[in-house]
């Protein structure tokens, strides 16, 4: 709702990533496109624990670095909540350290994320 209120463009994608066995990754947001995207955004909510947390967050490292070299410039956005990964910290450390910036979706942090698009897409 925010990209819709802020009138960004954005498409939902899949980059194929050489590094991760080239196996076809949907992103959940890329503004403005796949062709030339300036900000890509990735969402975890996760309710309960499962070792495939511990698989995203070496995947996300792997992506990060795939989208730094590909895509210069671009800003990959991590939105992570729930408590599931409260449980999982390992996980969720390794998992945002691969993120340029990460947001929950409490009010104040969407808030915080609004004031960055309006900075970001001047």
């Amino acid at each position: 709702q925010i990209l819709i209120d802020k009138k960004l463009t954005f498409e939902k994608g899949k980059f194929k990533i050489p590094e991760a066995g080239n196996i076809p990754r949907t992103m959940d947001f890329i503004i403005p496109n796949k062709t030339k995207p300036r900000l890509i955004i990735e969402c975890s909510y996760s309710v309960t624990t499962a070792s495939g947390m511990g698989d995203k967050a070496k995947t996300e490292k792997t992506v990060a670095d795939y989208l730094k070299k590909n895509y210069p410039g671009v800003f990959f956005i991590g939105f992570v909540d729930g408590i599931g990964w409260y449980v999982r910290r390992g996980d969720l450390k390794r998992m945002v350290a691969a993120y340029d910036f990460v947001y929950t979706f409490s009010p104040d942090e969407l808030q915080e994320f609004g004031d960055f698009l309006k900075v970001t897409f001047k």
